[in-house]
């Protein structure tokens, strides 16, 4: 899985003579490695932040996988999921896009019985899908017992 993010970081050498490492460092970058960790949450496989998704979006085909709070932040952040290159999307992708983007956007308007008939179109075509299998779950359970003032944000809760 990859988490990918884009700002301002420190890179150079650390460390003393006796062991000297290579790295970087900085809140962009533990932001990214805890966009890789919440790739296990979703199901997904490459997220990326809406500031590194908004500097790609000529050049590749995604979809929002939602708004996130990671851990250790208080700041939500919406996040996507790559998909392919600009143009590249296969058939079946092809298809199974605009009901995600539907179920994502019922789903935002609390129309959880609309969202899970979206997210159960795009299971159809990819039965394994993890974002989709993942918002028909909690579509289901929301359309059950809708959560008290919920915001809209999917709080993580492991890194």
């Amino acid at each position: 899985r990859i988490g990918l993010n884009s700002g301002d970081a420190t890179v150079g050498l650390t460390g003393s003579q006796q062991k000297l490492q290579y790295t970087v460092i900085g809140d962009e970058v533990n932001l990214a490695s805890r966009l890789e960790g919440a790739n296990k949450f979703f199901g997904s496989h490459i997220m990326a932040s809406e500031a590194t998704y908004n500097g790609a979006k000529d050049y590749v085909e995604a979809r929002e996988l939602g708004r996130v709070r990671v851990v250790g932040k208080a700041v939500p952040i919406r996040v996507f999921e790559l998909l392919a290159k600009k143009g590249q999307l296969s058939e079946e992708w092809r298809k199974a896009l605009p009901l995600y983007e539907q179920g994502i956007e019922h789903f935002n308007k609390r129309q959880y019985g609309e969202a899970a008939a979206a997210f159960e179109g795009v299971l159809k075509i990819f039965p394994k899908d993890g974002p989709a299998s993942f918002y028909l779950v909690t579509a289901k359970d929301y359309s059950v017992l809708q959560p008290d003032n919920w915001d809209g944000v999917i709080n993580l809760t492991a890194k």
